[in-house]
């Protein structure tokens, strides 16, 4: 089963996408655990990968597909069609300026004609003013560029070289601190995502301290994948509200702030 979203007239998403390749597993009546068994990613991960909200892995989705038997075009398919759904579009530039009224006709007196050459030199002057007032403004606003697709890494470090799979989602909170699920309010709805999956961060916030290490398992000060932080990213939850996500839960090349603005 190639990528639904290419028939004539099917507007695309990752949502679909998730859903699609949810369809694809279940037309070859392939579980979860078949999956990790055939592709060697974790069940878990493939389970979150076809439930969204965000666009999963382009590797683990091709490596099982590839693995419960569709073909080398089929693959390639849905390579392309991850490719185009993996950068958001760029929000619209600001419109232009709209155009000086055009020069009147010649008036019989020149101390008229004088006048309203000034008054149009005038407009010009406060329109460019509007102009690049609404471009700072644009760029003032949170989901203005600069903007930084960055991927989940969900995964816990234990001992003193592990890195494994976290049981549970990461996700975007309201506000920057740990633990806040456990808080009523504080938890984005529907931003649940694992390992692989991509947020839009628009935005960097000192928050809590947090880490993504066991630190009650043994040797773990010897694991060099053990993060500890305060950075957090906004990042653009899936109705457009801004949430917050620890850097720590993010792929190595994704922490340091990214050189976004503050939130």
């Amino acid at each position: 089963m190639g990528p639904q979203a290419g028939q004539p007239g099917a507007r695309d998403s990752p949502e679909r996408f998730c859903a699609d390749f949810r369809d694809a597993l279940r037309a070859r009546d392939v579980s979860f655990r078949r999956a990790e068994e055939l592709s060697g990613w974790g069940k878990s991960t493939i389970a979150a990968a076809t439930r969204g909200p965000g666009l999963p892995n382009a590797d683990l989705v091709t490596d099982v597909l590839g693995a419960v038997g569709l073909t080398p075009d089929e693959v390639a398919a849905w390579r392309s069609r991850h490719e185009r759904l993996r950068e958001p579009d760029a929000p619209p530039p600001p419109s232009a300026p709209p155009a000086p009224p055009a020069a009147p006709a010649p008036p019989r007196r020149s101390t008229r004609r004088h006048v309203e050459i000034a008054v149009v030199a005038v407009l010009v002057v406060l329109v460019a003013g509007l102009a690049t007032a609404l471009v700072l403004v644009l760029a003032a606003a949170p989901d203005a560029p600069p903007y930084r697709t960055v991927v989940v890494q969900n995964r816990v470090a234990i001992g003193d070289g592990a890195l494994v799979e976290d049981r549970s989602p990461s996700y975007l909170s309201s506000r920057p601190v740990a633990r806040c699920a456990n808080m009523p309010g504080c938890k984005i709805p529907g931003t649940d995502v694992g390992s692989g999956f991509t947020f839009v961060a628009v935005c960097q916030i000192v928050g809590e301290v947090i880490t993504n290490a066991d630190v009650t398992s043994t040797n773990i000060g010897q694991n060099p994948n053990a993060a500890v932080s305060e950075v957090w990213l906004g990042a653009r939850a899936p109705d457009g509200r801004v949430g917050y996500i620890s850097e720590v839960y993010l792929a190595p090349a994704y922490r340091g702030g990214l050189g976004l603005p503050a939130c």
